[in-house]
C-alpha cells in the first residue's frame, strides 16, 4: 500500500490562552508525530475554513484516506461534511474528558454517521468503559486505548538532595482538580513536622485573577513553604519534576480520564500519592492510591467541571511523616509503544493490530461505574435530524470565528439568549471579545454549542455497597 493521505488541522492554542492542559498538548503532538513519519502523507487544513465553506471542505477532504481529528470535541463536523459532500474516508476521533459536555456531545452527534472504518481513541480504559456506558452503540472493534505522548519525554536526571521534603501539585489550581486538598495536606504536614515540608503548586490559576483568597483561607497568613510556579513547558517542566520528592494528585474531577501528570511523574521517577478516581488505579501502584469520598446527595451537570468528592489528607500526612513513601510508578512504560500504535492506526485502520482490549479496566473503575446513574441523555438522532442539528451549530461556530463582523456579534447575542448556563456563557463572551478565544480552548466554544440543541445530561453517584 502506498502512503495513506491523512488530512488534519494543525492545532495551535490561541495566543492569549493563559494555560494549556493535556488535551492541548496531545493534539499538537499528534500532528507533529504524523508529520514526522515517513509512512504518512499529511495534508493540513484550516478547520474553521473547512466548516465555513463546502467548497473548501471538498477541496481539502476529497481524495484523502483518513481524517485525524485534532480539533477537540468538534469531530462531528467531519462526519457531517463527509455525509453532506458524499465523500469516502475514515475518521479517527478521540475522547479527552469524562462526564463532561464537550466530548459527550461529540459522541451524541457522530452516532448516526459512524462507518465500520471509523475509530475512536481514548487515553485510558477508564475513559473507554465510561463512554461505553454512556454511548454503548460504538462498535468495540473501533475503540482503542492509545496515548502517544511518551515519545516526547526527554531523559530526566536524578533529583537533588534537599533538607526539606518537597510535595508538588501539578495542574490547574481549581476545586475540581483538588487544589484545596493539596493546601490542606501542607497544613497537616506542618502540624506533624514543622519546617520539614514544602508545597510547590505548578499550574494555571494564581495571581491577580487566581486563588490567592483560597490559599490564605487554608494556609492563613503564613505562606512559608508554599510556592507557586506558572505553567511551564519543555525542559522547564522536567526541571520542576526533578525538584520534587513527591507528586500529590488529588483530582476527583468529572473531566478526569487519565492524568497526564501521572505519566510525567512516572517517567521522571517521582513517587505519587493520588485519589483512586478515574484512571489512577490503572497507572499507579496500589500503595499510591487513597480512597475517594464521593458526594452521593447531588445531581451533577456535565456542563461544569466539578469535584465529585475529596480525599482525607490526614492519613496521607501520617504516612509521609512516618517515612512511608510509595514506590515509583512504571506506567510510562505501558505507553512507550503508543506512538507506533497510533501511526499504525492512521495507516492501516482498525485492523492494524489487536489494540482492542489491550488495556483492561480495574475493579476500582468498575465499582465507580456501578455507582453512576445517568439522566437526560437524549435518544440518538437519525442522519436527517443530525444534519439539521449540526447545520445550526455550524452557522454559530462559523460566526464565532469571524471576529468583529455582524455575524460574530449576532452569534454571541444568540448564544446568550438561548443559554441555560449564562454565567459560563458570559465568561466565554468576555474571553472571546477580550482575548480572541477560538475553538482551541477546549471547554469554550464546544460547551456553548450544547445550548443550541439543548443538550444537558446529568448524573448522580450512588452510595457504595462494596465490602
Amino acid at each position: 500500500m502506498s502512503q495513506p493521505q491523512a488530512s488534519l488541522h494543525r492545532f495551535e492554542t490561541f495566543s492569549k490562552h493563559r494555560g494549556r492542559d493535556g488535551a492541548n498538548y496531545a493534539y499538537a503532538e499528534a500532528a507533529a508525530l504524523l508529520e514526522s513519519h515517513d509512512g504518512v502523507e499529511c495534508r493540513f487544513h484550516d478547520f474553521t475554513e473547512l466548516v465555513r465553506d463546502d467548497k473548501v471542505a471538498r477541496e481539502h477532504l476529497s481524495g484523502c484516506d483518513v481524517v485525524v481529528s485534532c480539533v477537540g470535541p468538534h469531530a462531528f463536523m467531519y462526519f457531517y461534511l463527509r455525509e453532506k459532500l458524499g465523500l469516502d474516508f475514515r475518521i479517527i476521533r478521540d475522547v479527552r474528558t469524562g462526564l463532561w459536555n464537550g466530548y459527550l456531545l461529540q459522541e451524541y452527534l457522530v452516532a448516526p454517521y459512524l462507518r465500520d472504518g471509523d475509530s475512536v481513541v481514548y487515553p485510558s480504559a477508564f475513559a473507554r468503559d465510561l463512554f461505553g456506558l454512556a454511548y454503548p452503540g460504538t462498535a468495540p472493534a473501533s475503540r482503542h486505548v492509545c496515548y502517544p505522548l511518551t515519545k516526547w519525554f526527554p531523559p530526566v536526571g536524578s533529583r537533588p538532595r534537599r533538607d526539606t521534603f518537597r510535595v508538588g501539585y501539578v495542574g490547574r489550581l481549581t476545586s475540581d482538580k483538588g487544589f484545596a486538598s493539596a493546601l490542606r495536606l501542607l497544613v497537616d504536614l506542618r502540624r506533624r513536622r514543622p519546617g520539614k515540608y514544602e508545597l510547590a503548586a505548578i499550574g494555571e490559576g494564581r495571581g491577580r485573577h487566581g486563588n490567592d483568597a483560597l490559599v490564605r483561607s487554608i494556609l492563613g497568613a503564613d505562606l512559608t513553604g508554599f510556592s507557586w510556579v506558572r505553567p511551564v513547558t519543555g525542559p522547564g517542566l522536567w526541571d520542576q519534576y526533578r525538584a520534587l520528592d513527591l507528586v500529590f494528585f488529588p483530582s476527583t474531577s468529572n473531566l478526569e480520564t487519565f492524568g497526564r501528570v501521572l505519566l510525567e511523574a512516572s517517567h521522571a521517577g517521582v513517587p505519587v500519592v493520588a485519589s483512586d478516581h478515574a484512571a489512577a488505579s490503572e497507572l499507579l501502584p496500589a500503595e499510591s492510591l487513597v480512597p475517594t469520598r464521593y458526594v452521593t446527595d447531588r445531581r451533577f451537570s456535565v456542563h461544569y467541571g466539578t469535584a465529585l468528592g475529596d480525599v482525607d489528607t490526614g492519613p496521607i500526612a501520617d504516612a509521609l511523616a512516618a517515612g512511608e513513601i510509595p514506590p515509583r510508578a512504571r506506567a510510562h512504560l505501558d505507553y512507550a509503544d503508543d506512538a507506533r500504535r497510533f501511526v499504525d492506526l492512521v495507516r492501516w485502520g482498525n485492523g492494524s493490530e489487536p489494540m482492542v482490549g489491550r488495556k483492561v479496566g480495574t475493579p476500582v473503575e468498575a465499582a465507580f461505574r456501578r455507582r453512576l446513574q445517568l439522566f437526560d441523555f437524549p435518544p440518538l438522532l437519525d442522519v436527517d435530524a443530525a444534519n439539521a442539528a449540526i447545520g445550526r451549530l455550524r452557522t454559530v461556530f462559523t460566526g464565532l470565528h469571524r471576529r468583529r463582523t455582524m455575524s460574530y456579534w449576532g452569534s454571541l447575542a444568540y448564544l446568550f439568549a438561548v443559554s441555560e448556563n449564562r454565567d459560563k456563557t458570559l465568561g466565554f463572551m468576555r474571553r472571546s471579545v477580550l482575548r480572541g478565544e477560538d475553538f482551541t480552548n477546549i471547554g469554550g466554544v464546544d460547551l456553548q454549542l450544547a445550548h443550541l440543541i439543548r443538550y444537558y445530561p446529568s448524573f448522580t453517584i450512588g452510595a457504595s455497597h462494596e465490602q
